[in-house]
Order: C-alpha cells, then sequence, then structure tokens
C-alpha cells in the first residue's frame, strides 16, 4: 500500500475522535482504548513525518508551503468560502509531536486512576484531539472550534479531579482564556474583512494581508496579542495559571504546562507573525517589554514559593517570557529558538509535574522546605525530579540547552546588551531550581513517613519516558531542527 497517498491528517482526527468517544463508553477498559489510542496516534505521526521530509514543494515565495495539504469544502455563502482545510510544516510538525508524547505519558502516569477513570481517560484525549486540531487547522472557523475544543475537558479536569479550591481555578481558567479566545476570534474576522480575503483559509489570508498599511494591522496585531497571549501565558494576564496548576491534578498540570500553553506560542506565530511581519516591528517594542516582564516576574517570583507546584508554575511564566521574546525578534534564529524551546518546555514541565504529583503523594504535602533527603528513601523518585529540574535550568547535554542558547543567540544578534535580561532570568531560574533540589533531594532526612515508598512502576514509567526525551533530544538536538527549519516561514529557506 502507498501510504503517500494518504490523507493522514483527516485519518488521525477520525482516529483520536473515535478512540475519546470508545474510551468514554469503555468502562473499566477505557484505560486500555486511551492507551491503543495513544499508540495508533504516534504511529500516525511518523506517517506525518515520513510524508513531510519528503515533500517535494517547500519553495514556494507566495504562500508558505504545508506538507499533508487536504481542503474541502464546508460551508458556502454568496459572499464567503469556508473549508475544512488541514496542512503541516515543520513548526506544527514538533508541537503534534509534543502532543503525541504527552498524550502516551499522561495516559500510562495515570494509569490507576480511580476516580471515575473512563471519564477521565476520555477528557485527557479529547484534550490532546483538540490540540492536534488546533496545530493541523488552516481555516480560522475550524482554528477557533478546535481551540474552543480544547477548554472544556481542561475546564471539568481541573473542576472535578483538582483540590480543595478546584471551583475557582477552574472557573477563574475559564473565564480568562474565554475572553482571550472572544478577542482572539474578533481579531482573526476582522483580519480577514479588512484584508478582503476571499476564504477563511490561511492561503488566502496570508496573500490579501499583505496590502495592509496605517494603524488597521497594528490593532489587529495586538488584539490578536492579547488573545494569543493570555494563554501563554503573558504578564500582567497570568494570574489564572499559577491558581489552575495548584488546584489541577497532576495530569492535568501535565496537559496544561505541555500544551495548552505552547497552543498561545503556536496561535501567536501561525496567525500574527506569519501574516503580519511588516506589522511585527511596528509593536515589537511592546511585545520586547512584555516579554522581558514576563522573564524577571516569573523568575521573581519563582523564587519565593513554598510550594512546589507553584514553583514550576511560575518558572513556566519565566519560560514562556523567553519564548515570546524569541519569537518578537522576527529572525530565523529567533523563530527556531521558539518553537524549539516551546518543546523543550512541554517536556520539562510535564516531567517536573508528574515529580511533584509523586512527591506529594509520597510525602503528603508540597511544601519545600518540611521535607528533606528523599533521595536516601525515594531514589529513583529523586533522580527523576533531579533530570527535570537539570534540564529546566538549561544544563548542557539535557533538552532546554540547545533551546535557550539559541534564544539568547537570536536575542544578541537583535537586540545586543539586553540579552543580559534573559540571561539574568535564567540565572535565577538555576537558582531556585538547585535551591530546591538542595532541600528537598540531599541532606539529612526530613519529613519522611515511615511507609514512604518509591516511585509506583505507571507513574516511573510515565516520568521515564519524559526524562529520555530530555537525554535524547539534548543531545541530538538536530533531530528537532532539522524538521523546524524545512518550513520556508522560518526563513532559513529565502
Amino acid at each position: 500500500m502507498d501510504f503517500s497517498t494518504l490523507p493522514i491528517i483527516p485519518i488521525t482526527l477520525g482516529t483520536l475522535a473515535v478512540g475519546t468517544v470508545l474510551t468514554f463508553a469503555s468502562g473499566r477498559w477505557a484505560r486500555w482504548v486511551a492507551l491503543a489510542t495513544s499508540v495508533v496516534f504516534l504511529l500516525e505521526i511518523g506517517l506525518m513525518f515520513l510524508g513531510y521530509t519528503g515533500w517535494p514543494g517547500r519553495s514556494s515565495t507566495l504562500v508558505p508551503q504545508f506538507g499533508e495539504y487536504q481542503s474541502y469544502p464546508w460551508i458556502s455563502l454568496s459572499w464567503l468560502q469556508i473549508n475544512f482545510t488541514v496542512g503541516i510544516d515543520g513548526i506544527s510538525l514538533i508541537l503534534i509531536l509534543l502532543t503525541g508524547f504527552l498524550q502516551i505519558a499522561t495516559v500510562v502516569y495515570t494509569w490507576n486512576e480511580t476516580k471515575r477513570p473512563a471519564a477521565w481517560f476520555g477528557l485527557v484525549l479529547m484534550t490532546c484531539l483538540g490540540s492536534f486540531g488546533v496545530f493541523v487547522s488552516l481555516d480560522i472557523l475550524l482554528f477557533f472550534l478546535f481551540w474552543e475544543a480544547v477548554l472544556v475537558p481542561m475546564f471539568f479536569i481541573i473542576g472535578y479531579w483538582g483540590g480543595p479550591n478546584r471551583r475557582y481555578a477552574a472557573l477563574k481558567f475559564f473565564v480568562y482564556t474565554h475572553v482571550a479566545s472572544i478577542v482572539m476570534l474578533i481579531g482573526l474576522l476582522a483580519l480577514v474583512f479588512y484584508s478582503g480575503a476571499s476564504s477563511f483559509d490561511f492561503s488566502s489570508i496570508y496573500s490579501a494581508a499583505r496590502g495592509l498599511t496605517g494603524i488597521v494591522p497594528v490593532v489587529l496585531f495586538l488584539s490578536l496579542f492579547f488573545g494569543f497571549g493570555v494563554k501563554f501565558p503573558i504578564v500582567p494576564f497570568h494570574t489564572w495559571l499559577p491558581d489552575a496548576h495548584v488546584e489541577a491534578p497532576t495530569g492535568g498540570s501535565v496537559l496544561l504546562a505541555g500544551l495548552l500553553l505552547k497552543l498561545g506560542g503556536y496561535g501567536l506565530i501561525r496567525w500574527a507573525v506569519i501574516i503580519l511581519p511588516t506589522t511585527l516591528t511596528q509593536v515589537d517594542p511592546i511585545l520586547f517589554f512584555v516579554a522581558f516582564l514576563s522573564i524577571v516576574w516569573g523568575a521573581v517570583l519563582s523564587l519565593s514559593q513554598r510550594d512546589l507546584k507553584r514553583m514550576i508554575a511560575y518558572s513556566s511564566i519565566n519560560h514562556m517570557g523567553i519564548v515570546l521574546l524569541a519569537i518578537s525578534l522576527n529572525s530565523a534564529l529567533g523563530l527556531t529558538a521558539a518553537v524549539l524551546l516551546m518543546f523543550a518546555h512541554g517536556v520539562v514541565s510535564a516531567l517536573l509535574f508528574m515529580g511533584a504529583g509523586t512527591f506529594h503523594h509520597t510525602y503528603g504535602t508540597r511544601d519545600i522546605p518540611s521535607v528533606g533527603g528523599i533521595n536516601s528513601r525515594t531514589p529513583i523518585l529523586a533522580s527523576l525530579i533531579m533530570i527535570g529540574s537539570l534540564a529546566s535550568l538549561g544544563l548542557p547535554a539535557l533538552i532546554s540547552f540547545p533551546a535557550e542558547f539559541a534564544a539568547l543567540l537570536a536575542t544578541w544578534d537583535g537586540l545586543t546588551y539586553l540579552v543580559l535580561i534573559p540571561l539574568i532570568g535564567l540565572v535565577v531560574t538555576a537558582a531556585f531550581y538547585i535551591w530546591m533540589m538542595q532541600r528537598v533531594l540531599f541532606g539529612p532526612p526530613k519529613g519522611i513517613p515511615s511507609d514512604a515508598h518509591d516511585v509506583p512502576p505507571a507513574e516511573g514509567l510515565g516520568m521515564g519516558m519524559l526524562a529520555a526525551l530530555a537525554v535524547i533530544f539534548g543531545v541530538l538536538p538536530f533531530l528537532l531542527v532539522n524538521v523546524i527549519t524545512m518550513s520556508p516561514i522560518t526563513g532559513w529557506h529565502g
């Protein structure tokens, strides 16, 4: 059979949709259905990689070329055509790979979930289905539907499986992100209207928006920046994130930090930076200011946290601030660094939140000063938390190092001495992770229950997958970089 002729993206959407429905309906077999769906999803992602890396038409100068491109008539109006249009490029493909890894890791880590397991695993798959849909959608309406589809399962994951203040955190998450979604949708629709595009397709808008001048594209860009930025999240619209992470169950925090934050970065690149590149140069002082503020604010607040999950949550704001900075530089190296760092942060933050969850289950607390020397009782857990922490602080040979180094190089090239701001932010990041490891992992045992045991097999396997990815892509980052730079929109191919 010639796999190159398969419409692999629609097939994958169908696989995830059917797998999600079957998981909800499978009762005690739900975890097995979710696992099977996750394995098939990874195989389909492999076919996408094979298809895209062999794609011959990546030299278009009018419209950025997409692999596995499929477009079907959907809604036909007298004045507008709306299509079911999907496709991938190097940027979306890397984030799709992240989605596949996090889906199977989350299913495995939460394998022993006993509270309505069918609903739990179904919502996990639904979140990943929505994320995948966002990354492949090349039509505004389709993009928005998948974007909103991610919010619904996450609301229930936080609100039903979360901690004592779960309802407040879930409602705050929903209000913040939904208001931002409305602003984003208005911005996208206004972009179609003012550009005079003949359809909602990315290619049509991309071509038509080249003629926009004056204040209109500036207002459009800033509205999209707000809509996508809340999901980053950017300071000062970040306050929903720590509450959501602290109250969310571990699997929810994994998907929230690993996937949902990446939707904002991807959306900003796809629907604002690429479509309105000249406008970016007009508003980049605003983006630089917000990026620097997020970097510094996230790092400083992380230093003051006693709760392990809250510390990791604030460090996410710091890292996503660096992603925003790299995007705002509007350079080939900056865009590549941003995508690479989103992938790295997705893996590392997921590993850290899993570690924090197992730490809480084992020791009954997330308070950093209350527990110490866990390496003596739970060496596997300590090792996995250490790998995640060292990766997050940017240790060479681990996944964050090449991404952060590329971001710093791009910042030096574009802003020279202002590179000191993200550099100081990374130093502070290293400081609070080293402080945490010194307190929690090493030193004399403290606050360790007599019945404390090391990582359960399922949780250890889930964390082990992510730890392996942190090492593999830290040593071999070119496996990701080569795919990212194949996309013409990164600017590496003229």
